[in-house]
Parts: C-alpha cells; structure tokens; sequence
C-alpha cells in the first residue's frame, strides 16, 4: 500500500496467523479505514461483548456493545445505525437495532446455544415481514445474544444454524471471522466490487443466504399469486417454449420453482445490464422500482428496445414485488460495472442454475476458446457478412460475433455513427429458450457497447429472438398466408391475431412498432398511435388495426400484452428465413428424440424421415439426436446458397451410425421431390476427443463445417480425415493431426453377435434391489424373506430420493427373490457375489404371467400374496414419479424387448447352448463365464450362450483381452472420460466361431481356463 493512502486512511499494520510471510503487512480497507487482522482495540470490543453475555447482562448493555463492535470495525457509521425503531409505520412494535437494511434483534439468549427458541424467532420475522409489507425493502435479520449469531429473512421457513447462516463467537480472538460474516452475508457493506466470474458466483450463488432471501421471497409471491391470470398466462406460455426448448426433462412442481428461479435470474440480468449502460439502479429502485423490469427509462436514456421489457418475468411488478425489486438492484448496485465482461450474463445463469441441473436439462455453455476459433474459421468478412446462431443460448456466440465485427471494423476505418446500424444487421440470434433471449440479449448490448456509444439512432431493437429455428411450432405455410400472418392466441374465443406480411418483413419497424404498441398499452394510452408513419394501404390498416383492439381487449381480461412481446419474437425465424445469411455458428441442442415433448417429436421424425431422409432408425433409434435434424434444417431454412456453417456437435456425428445419412451431404426428401446438398469437406471437422480435461461438454465434441450447394448442387460427405485438437484444453499450442474418420455403422458382424443379448432393465433399482433384515416378530411366516430397498450410489433422481417407507419391512415369499448380477458384480473371468432383487415372477416359472387387461400388466394369480401387495405399491410409485414422457408400464420397463423373458426361458430350455458368459456393457469389455443358470443378469451386462466350456473360456479370453478393448474403442460411444459403451460393437470386430481343431482358438481357450481357474 502506498504510504500516501495509508497516511490518508491512518495506519494499523497486522500479521495474519495464517497465508502471509514473515514480516509481511496486511491490511482490510474499509468505508474510509484500515483494519488490522490483529487490532487490539476490536479484540478489546470482542472480549467485552462476550464478558456481558457470559454475565447474562440485560439487553441494553448487550445491544449497546453490539453497536460498538460495529462502528468500531467500520462496518457502518454511528449515523448508520437506530435503536428501539418501528420496522413499518403504524406498529406498536421495535427492534432492537437497525444498521443500514439489517434489523438486529438482541436477546440475553437466544435459546440453548445456537438452536433458537422459536418464540424469538418469531418475533424478529414479524418485524421482517412489516418492513416488506411496507416497501422498506427485504431486510435481513439478525437474531443474536451477542454471542450467537442467527440470520433471518421473509419467508424463511427453516431455522439453518449451520455455516453461513449462523455464527459463534466462541472467543475474542475470533472477532475478524464475526467481523467479515456480518460483512458478507449480513449488513453487505461492500462496494465496488469487480465483476469478476468469481465475485459473481460468490454473491449470486443458491449457497449465500442473501440469495436464499430473494429466492424465497419471491416464491412466495408466485405461490400466492400463481392463479391470477396475468401471471398464470406467462406461466403457460413459458413452459410451453421450455418444453419446445428441453422436451420432457422437467416434471410437476419442478416447473414453478424453475420458473421462479428464471424469474429471478432475468430480473437480475436486466438490472445488471441497466447498470452496466451508466444508470443508477439504486436511485431508480428508490423512485420507481418497475421500470427496473419494464425498462422505460433504460430505453429513453439509450434508444435500446426489447432488451428490458414485459414478457414472461415481469410478473413481479403486477403483485406488488417492489421491495424484492428495490433489494435486488442494491446487491447489483455494489457492483462497479463500468468495465463489465460480456460473459457476464452467462456467469448469472451458470451460478443460479447448478451445473448438475444444467446438465440434467442438456444446457452446456460453450467456452470463450472454442467460440473464437470458429467466428474466426467461417465469417471471413464480419463488416459485410450477415452471421446467425439459431440457438444462441447464453450468447457465447453472440459476444464473440459482436467483438469479431468491432475489431474489423476498426481495422477498416468503418465510421463511428455507422458501426451500430452496421452492426444491427450483422449478428442476430435466436432460441426458443425464455430465458436464453434475455443472457443472449445482455451479452449483445455489453459487446456492443462501444458501437451504441457513437450510434446516432434513436430508437433500435437488439437482433436476439424468442423463437422456434427448426419452425416446428408454427411454419411458414401454418402462419404466413398471401397478404397476412395469422397467430392464434388459444383461448376459448379462439381469438386470431392478424399482421400484414408487407409490415412483418420490415423487421426493424414491425419490432418497433409492437413495443411500442405494448408501451401504449400500458400507460393507458391508445395503441394505434404506434401505427404512425407504418406505410401500410388501406386494407393492411384496416387489419392492424382490428388486432391492435384485440391486444387491448387481451389486456383488460387480465392477459396483458405479454402477447405484444410473443408475437413480435414467434414471427422472426420464419422473416429471417425469407432473407437469408451468409454464415451460420452455434451449438445446437444435443437432446434425443425421445426426451423431446410428443406433438414435437412426431414433426422431428417426420422431418428427419421425410423432408432431409436423414432418419436411421432400427438399432439407432434410440440414439438419434435432434442435433443433426437442427443443422440441416438451419441450413435449408437460413443460408444462402454458398454461405458456410459451423456448429459444435456431439463427436457421434463424425463416424456413429445413426448420423451416416446426415453424414453423406446430401438430404433427399422422400419421393425424390428435394434434394439439398452440402459439401463438408469445404473445411476439415475438428474432432476435439483428445483435448484434455476433456470436460467442457457431458460428451466428447467436434466442429462440423459445411457449405451449402443449394438443390442442385454436388454434394461432398463429411468422410476421410478430420482435423484432431490434441493438447491442454484452451491452450494456445494446441496441435492439429489430420486423423482418418473410423465409421462405426460399417463392419464385418461376427456369428457371436446374433447369439449376444442385453440383460432385464431391473431400474429403478430402489423398487427391485433388496437387502434382507431380520424379521422382529417372534413367530415367522415360512417360506418368507423380510427386506428393506437396497440403496446404490448411482441410483438416480426422482427414484434417489423417495422414502419409500411402505417397502421397508416387507415379508414376501420366497420364490420372488432371484439373485442378480450386474456390472459391479463382474470382474475379469470372475463373477463376484450377487445382489438380490424382488421380481414379480416365481422362481419356478417358465415365464411372466402377463396379463394386458390388468393394470399392472400381470396376471396377479401367478404371484404370492404378499408379492401382489408389493407389486400394487411399487406400480403406483413408478407411475407417480416417471418422467411425463415415458410411456411404459413398469413391467414394460422391466422386461424391454423381453430381456426378462429371454433369461427365463433359456433356463428352462437352453437347448444346444447349456453355458453362459457375460460381459460388460461399459467402460473396458470384462467377461466371465457365469455358472448359476438360475440367476437373473442386469442390462448393465450382455450375455451370451455357448455350446461348450471350451467356447465360454474362449469367449472370455478374447473379450478380457487388450487387443480387443483397443481395436473396439473406435466404435464405442464416447463420454467425458473416454470410450464409455461397448454394447454390441464388439461383435463388430472379426472374432471368428470357435473351431476345436484349429490350434489357435485352442491356445486362446486354453488361457481363458487357466486365467479363470488360476
């Protein structure tokens, strides 16, 4: 430190116990001081208020040593801080103190130790809940005897007392610790804070508890307001685009709280973004907090519309959410947000949105490197070329587009006042995602920045749209008929919006005009003043008009002009699509068709099958993903011929089978009507497996590049070598090897194939897997097994987290238990101990008594009487907790594609294959010969059958074998750590029949019994 500023500040040098070398000096800045880790003085303050508390002394002489501990710290001015007020006008009632926005309630004790007396806290959340209810802001709370810290907030339910939520002050020398928990997660003193990735998680992580305040506040306001129906048509509308968005990944109640944590996240964004252009978020909260989420006074000051504005997530401003409002912006007010990243936004919905969950909802962000390298592969000429990402997420893309044009520009002399309308027509983005337009659209602003500083416009809207790229929802033809596009509202009035075709084209007056028309709207004035100087006839008035009216009419239901802001967003894919671009860049979702919603995933197939002939099916059925339906429909809709894609792809589309058609470049629909082509060798795919930590996606990538030739053009197949990325993730020396593609749908089969089948798909396991408990009772039913679920720690969520307390203590028949092997129960030419499992099936059954007219698919009769009951329960929570989009029963489930029933009937008639080996369906191929013909195999293992020992000791020999993991992993499926899924790809290899008399095959049996009997 200077000695200047320390002479300015006074100086009170320290040595830290702890991360600072002999001799060195460290010091605390504070609001106008310096604060030593050991200032005497402050451990004196300490030492008293801990003196008082042990003495039980009265509550003033506590609260008054409270009061000095912290102005002596400088955490407020004496001037800061009031004793014995009122938290609301009109109360009879008064806390103790209150310093800046934090109500502290002093007591002789709290309660025994840190645990409360409820009485207490009670009362400290009556006095937060006033100050709410009299917009005096969301307060934090403290509860606290001087010795015991607590933290409180409105609606917060559960009493926390752990870490951060709680302090002891168990001795004077820990007065710094107490000192910094007030300073972070009580009276927020902090000021300026740079907006650093880190920083931001810090602040706005679902771990600090000034988030946990904001969040529960304003869950409790969507919980007692949800049925109102200006919030619920938002609600509606916004689940409808996530499922479009995500397909059937998020379930029941998991919606409203996704939607209330969106809503959260937006509101932070756009207060982040107002702040980031100069204004003074603090001052607006003060004197109108709404406009924080309706943007006027943003859009006066900068000519910016649709960045701030009404749509799915100002509910807020309609039930009374002004103090949740007013907190917020003075936690983003800290901030110093004069130089911002332009990650900034991404940062937001990374920290509010846990990265498992995102994972979960197949939502990845694509790191700054990778973006960079492809902006600066494909667009080539950013000052003259129009670039779109149709699935622009958090805006990664979107940054890197805007900063690639600035710095061409300012390399070609572009001027200033031109670089924004320049610029407006360059970088669009679009995605169906609610939340995704407002990260995309703070991420455009923040990179524009520079430009919007010299833009001499006066009223502009940002080029990042709400909507469906792949025009599944509503297409060109459903919408756009010769003179008009018609959007129905879906009422019971079946109530049509009609627009002129000739004004929707004209994007930046349509868009213009619906925010303006929103804007009249809401102030009460008339609509149709925004008609203005829109060159319309006569006719296309007369239509605008009519609609405007209807606009209004929605608004005085109750359903307000969120439909201003949909329709102007629903119409853009499809004008875009009229206008084609030049260059297209992105990530585009990497979700299977079976998790997409079902009116949905009936048009993907159809698309896939029928316009582009891009559908594998058969065995790829399961593994076809919407990401290469999304690149050759964004190439067909969006660029021109000549123009150059690029987007990040899940590494299966360099050589997986299900990818081969897309993989030809030419898309042919069925009928031979069209055919679209491509050449993906204008530039080599970067297969990016061998970066490493290869962690950046769930799955390995690559980047596929094309260029389109339009429909009569001569395609090229995306065959022969790839550019592989082989290096430190990130790193500027990475190198490039040109690799030859292995295509894994190619391949001799070997005769073991057809004789090789998948084990029973016993999930979830908590409802099958058992571990057996003693039975208490004196007298013992015969022939019984009482047990308990098994619980694994890959058991997966919602199954993980069921209590399942009706299935604990089950007696049930004996005949009902099978042993069961599965991956962890195999190792190299060894079987482990099974595991247990209740199947609704005897042991001496031939098979499964089904039953289609019975709910549970069985014929109850087959079963003992106690398995019935179980069977009933276990079916009721399988149908209460599946994913929506799963369509199976439980016994469906269980025996997929008879893997059950398979198992039981070569037990009760192997025929000429007596001998059993299984091997494992991930990670490196293990095998072993499995001796108990009775026990059942897991889909987590294959089996195969064998005529002789002697073919199961070769089996199992080749399968162990080095040579074979190496020369299968080019055709497993990848995940983050590498080859992950051996499947049947081996079978792919040339493993020939066994053949006794050749000495070979001998030789290699011979070391599959010595290996498994040594």
């Amino acid at each position: 430190m200077p000695r200047s500023v320390v002479g300015l500040l006074g100086s009170r040098p320290c040595c830290r116990t702890s991360g600072l070398r002999e001799g060195e000096v460290c010091w605390e800045i504070i609001e106008g001081m310096v604060l030593s880790y050991d200032n005497a003085e402050c451990r004196e303050v300490a030492a008293e208020l801990l003196r008082r508390h042990g003495e039980l002394q009265a509550e003033a002489n506590i609260t008054s040593q409270i009061r000095e501990f912290l102005v002596r710290t400088g955490l407020v001015e004496s001037s800061d801080i009031r004793e014995e007020i009122s938290p609301a006008e009109g109360s009879s009632n008064s806390v103790d103190l209150a310093a800046l926005d934090t109500l502290i309630e002093v007591k002789r004790r709290i309660g025994n130790g840190i645990v409360p007396d409820s009485a207490h806290v009670a009362q400290l959340d009556g006095y937060l809940t006033a100050a709410m209810d009299a917009s005096k802001g969301v307060r934090i709370g403290i509860l606290t005897d001087g010795k015991h810290w607590l933290l409180r907030w409105p609606n917060a339910v559960m009493i926390n007392t752990s870490p951060p939520y709680a302090f002891v002050l168990t001795d004077a020398d820990k007065w710094y610790a107490l000192y910094e928990w007030l300073r972070d997660n009580a009276l927020v003193v902090r000021r300026d804070i740079e907006p650093s990735s880190e920083e931001i998680r810090d602040q706005f992580s679902p771990s600090n508890p000034l988030y946990e305040r904001e969040i529960d506040t304003l869950r409790a306001m969507y919980e007692k307001y949800a049925e109102y129906e200006t919030v619920a048509v938002k609600r509606r509308l916004w689940e409808d685009l996530l499922r479009t968005a995500l397909g059937e990944v998020v379930q029941g109640d998991e919606f409203d709280d996704l939607f209330v944590r969106h809503t959260y996240l937006t509101m932070v964004v756009g207060i982040v973004v107002q702040a980031t252009f100069g204004l003074d978020v603090n001052q607006m909260a003060e004197n109108d907090p709404e406009d924080l989420l309706k943007g006027r006074q943003f859009s006066e000051a900068t000519g910016l519309h649709g960045v701030i504005e009404t749509d799915f997530f100002a509910w807020p401003i309609e039930v009374g959410a002004a103090s949740l409002i007013k907190t917020i912006a003075r936690r983003v007010a800290r901030f110093d947000w004069s130089s911002p990243p332009t990650d900034v936004a991404a940062t937001l919905y990374q920290t509010v949105i846990p990265a498992q969950e995102r994972r979960d909802l197949g939502e990845y962000y694509t790191p700054r490197w990778l973006t960079k390298a492809i902006v600066e592969e494909v667009v080539a000429d950013p000052v003259n070329q129009r670039v779109l990402d149709p699935a622009c997420g958090s805006g990664a893309f979107i940054a890197e587009c805007v900063e690639h044009f600035l710095n061409a520009a300012t390399q070609q002399s572009v001027p200033e006042t031109k670089l924004f309308e320049l610029l407006r027509e360059a970088v669009t983005g679009i995605d169906v995602h609610p939340v995704a337009t407002h990260l995309a659209r703070a991420a455009w602003v923040i990179a524009a920045r520079p430009a919007i500083e010299k833009s001499v416009s006066t009223a502009v809207t940002v080029p990042i749209y709400l909507g469906d790229s792949l025009q599944l929802r509503y297409q060109s033809r459903d919408l756009f008929a010769a003179n008009n596009v018609t959007i129905g509202v879906g009422d019971d009035a079946n109530t049509e919006l009609v627009f002129p075709v000739a004004l929707v084209n004209h994007a930046e007056s349509f868009d213009q005009m619906m925010v303006d028309v929103a804007e009249y709207i809401e102030s009460g004035e008339d609509p149709k003043l925004a008609m203005g100087d829109v060159p319309l006839t006569d006719g296309e008035s007369e239509t605008l008009s009519e609609t405007i009216d209807k606009l209004k009419d929605l608004h005085a239901q109750g359903r307000d002009h969120i439909w201003a802001y949909y329709i102007r967003n629903l119409v853009r894919p499809i004008t875009l699509a009229r206008n084609k671009v030049d260059v297209i860049v992105g990530n585009p979702p990497w979700i299977n068709y079976n998790q997409t919603t079902d009116v949905l995933r009936d048009e993907l197939v159809n698309q896939s099958r029928n316009v582009y002939g891009i559908w594998a099916g058969g065995r790829y059925a399961t593994h076809q993903d919407v990401a290469s339906l999304f690149y050759a429909r964004c190439v067909d809709l969006y660029l021109r011929d000549g123009g150059l894609i690029g987007f990040v792809m899940p590494h299966s589309a360099l050589q997986a089978g299900q990818h081969t058609k897309w993989r030809t470049g030419e898309w042919k629909a069925r009928g031979g009507a069209r055919t679209l082509s491509v050449d993906f060798q204008v530039r080599k795919a970067w297969d990016l497996e061998r970066l490493e930590p290869n962690d950046f996606f769930p799955v390995p990538s690559s980047v596929v590049f094309a260029e389109r030739r339009g429909e009569d053009g001569k395609a090229r197949p995306l065959a022969g070598t790839v550019r592989q990325w082989v290096g430190a993730t990130g790193s500027a020396n990475v190198r490039r090897v040109d690799m030859e593609i292995t295509d894994t749908s190619a391949g001799v089969l070997s005769p073991y194939s057809n004789l090789s089948r998948q084990g029973a798909t016993i999930v979830p396991r908590v409802l099958f897997m058992v571990n057996e408990v003693s039975n208490p009772a004196t007298v013992r039913v015969g022939g019984t097994v009482t047990t308990e679920p098994r619980r694994g720690t890959n058991d997966k969520q919602p199954w993980k987290g069921l209590e399942l307390t009706n299935l604990h203590g089950n007696t049930i028949e004996n005949d009902h238990i099978f042993d069961i092997h599965l991956g962890e129960t195999i190792v190299p030419y060894r079987t482990l101990v099974p595991r247990q499992a209740l199947l609704p099936v005897k042991q001496t059954a031939n098979g499964i008594s089904k039953d289609s007219a019975s709910n549970s698919g069985i014929d109850s009769r087959s079963l003992g009487r106690r398995m019935q009951q179980r069977w009933a329960r276990i079916n009721q929570v399988w149908e209460d907790n599946k994913s929506p989009s799963n369509r199976l029963s439980l016994l469906e489930r269980l025996d997929y594609f008879g893997n059950l029933e398979s198992q039981l009937d070569w037990r009760h008639e192997p025929g000429n294959r007596p001998r059993r080996i299984v091997y494992t369906k991930s990670g490196e191929p293990t095998a072993a010969i499995l001796d108990d013909n009775d026990a059942v195999v897991d889909h987590l293992l294959y089996w195969v059958t064998a005529a002789t020992v002697f073919v199961a000791y070769y089996l199992i020999a080749v399968i162990n074998s080095r040579v074979l993991y190496e020369a299968v992993q080019p055709l497993m499926s990848k995940g983050q750590f590498g080859a992950r899924d051996v499947h049947k790809h081996l079978w792919r290899l040339p493993i020939p029949e066994f053949d006794g008399g050749d000495s070979l095959h001998v030789d290699v049996a011979d070391a599959g019994r010595d290996a498994a009997e040594g």
